[in-house]
């Protein structure tokens, strides 16, 4: 199977709980399908790498995402999903779907097929590491990381994070990952320390919800803001996703990394118009162009030193 854009990661189901008490049951989603709608949105079909549970609703997918990859399995990995009134999120495995691993992609599926990008959203360390490691050796071109707080928190060396990064091309980790990474610190702190840390990775950009994303090109004396689009949020859920698969795309299509930056802040704001991933799945390409244009002139350029 070739496709130019691959997504590996997990898919869920998610019991909801919102800040204001309410709540949504089994709710279709996983990291992978955001991504990938994020990036199908610029790039038409994109391929999903996880396991696949017997009860997962596929009939909600549109011809966008392809399975193929996907390996069987008997049930979906559960989560409870706890929102707080700062944006932080927390979810939780149900007890009987808590090893993580056996709901994860495992190395050989980055040989089950061949693409020019692929996207690693949040998976246990060792899983990722060895993704990024097999996806190299296969010759893909362009390679982006999205990091889980849970995990960065037990991570007891900072090294192990840095050398994960390292193996990859674009970075985009949510303020979230950042504080689980440097403790207190502010994005543009962390954007710093990040670039020193890791100076040749193409692209650093950190997620920061309602007020938009910052980022760094190698090499660049300035620094990127992209901000949010205005749109009235009914669900966050898969947004930060959504975000990595617009950024991925563009670099999938040869695009520059202000407008790959912009391609993933549209992905975003169609994701948070209503629940699961229904607005997303939806939304048209020339809807996209529309707020595409009309981003581009709120794109912000700033000293990397300032």
């Amino acid at each position: 199977m070739t496709s130019s854009v691959s997504v590996f990661g997990n898919l869920t189901i998610d019991d909801l709980v919102f800040p204001d008490g309410s709540t949504r049951w089994a709710v279709p989603g996983g990291s992978v399908i955001y991504a990938a709608l994020g990036a199908a949105l610029w790039t038409g079909r994109v391929s999903i790498v996880a396991p696949l549970g017997a009860d997962y609703p596929i009939e909600l997918l549109d011809q966008r995402i392809d399975l193929s990859r996907c390996r069987r399995v008997p049930r979906t990995l559960r989560n409870w999903g706890l929102y707080e009134e700062d944006g932080r999120r927390h979810f939780v495995s149900r007890s009987a779907t808590r090893d993580w691993n056996a709901f994860s992609p495992k190395l050989a599926d980055a040989l089950s097929g061949v693409q020019s990008a692929a996207h690693i959203a949040p998976l246990p360390h060792d899983i990722a590491i060895g993704l990024a490691r097999e996806l190299r050796k296969a010759g893909t071109l362009f390679i982006s990381l999205d990091l889980d707080d849970h995990d960065l928190l037990g991570r007891a060396h900072l090294e192990e994070i840095v050398e994960l990064i390292r193996a990859v091309d674009l970075f985009l980790p949510s303020r979230q990952d950042i504080l689980a990474i440097f403790p207190g610190v502010t994005p543009l702190e962390a954007l710093h320390k990040l670039r020193a840390l890791a100076p040749d990775v193409a692209l650093i950009a950190i997620k920061c919800g309602a007020e938009g994303a910052i980022a760094h090109v190698a090499g660049a004396g300035e620094r990127i803001h992209i901000p949010a689009i205005p749109v009235e949020p009914v669900d966050t859920t898969g947004a930060g996703d959504a975000f990595c698969g617009g950024v991925l795309a563009g670099f999938a299509r040869g695009d520059d990394p202000i407008t790959a930056l912009l391609y993933g802040t549209v992905s975003a704001s169609f994701c948070i118009e209503s629940y699961s991933f229904s607005s997303l799945s939806a939304a048209t390409g020339q809807e996209a162009a529309s707020r595409l244009a009309a981003l581009l002139q709120r794109v912000e350029l700033h000293p990397m030193g300032g």
